[in-house]
């Protein structure tokens, strides 16, 4: 298994960005029927991202973005593994990777703005909900007023984690 950054200002191979997208299609276009329309809409341009990539064999399995939303907080996002490779431990080996890179960069609140579904996961990675905040405070895209958000069959919800210094 590999694991790799896309850093965000440097030079990073075009298969990179294509293996972490590979991973967000299966895992949310095919796997839960996001829109594509819905799951892109909002990202930023590639010269922007900062992702954890991991392949197997050469294959994409998982990735996910890490975003530094406001002063002193990290936040790791669009967390996905491949519909065959879910449950084998690629989303924990993720989440762990985005803690050490979020540390090695001084920041050790650490947010995820999570399907209600997944929160279980997140829990078992040591994170806590926080009820009643509103999971898109953390987001830098807005629907348009008058914009419905698609029915998804999921709601949002934030979790949290304070890393030790």
């Amino acid at each position: 298994m590999e694991i790799y950054r896309i850093i965000k200002g440097q030079a990073t191979p075009p298969w990179l960005y294509k293996a972490y997208d590979y991973a967000r299609m299966d895992a949310f276009v095919f796997g839960q029927n996001i829109p594509v329309e819905s799951e892109y809409s909002h990202d930023e341009p590639d010269e922007e991202l900062e992702a954890i990539v991991i392949t197997d064999d050469h294959k994409p399995v998982g990735g996910c973005r890490i975003t530094y939303p406001r002063p002193g907080i990290g936040k790791i996002g669009r967390v996905c593994v491949t519909r065959e490779r879910q449950r084998t431990g690629i989303g924990r080996i993720l989440v762990k990777e985005a803690e050490k890179w979020i540390k090695e960069n001084g920041y050790t609140h650490i947010v995820i703005n999570s399907q209600d579904r997944a929160a279980g996961f997140y829990r078992k990675c040591g994170y806590v909900l926080v009820p009643g905040a509103d999971p898109g405070i953390y987001e830098n895209y807005q629907h348009p007023k008058g914009e419905a958000r698609p029915n998804l069959g999921f709601t949002c919800v934030l979790v949290e984690k304070f890393l030790e210094e």
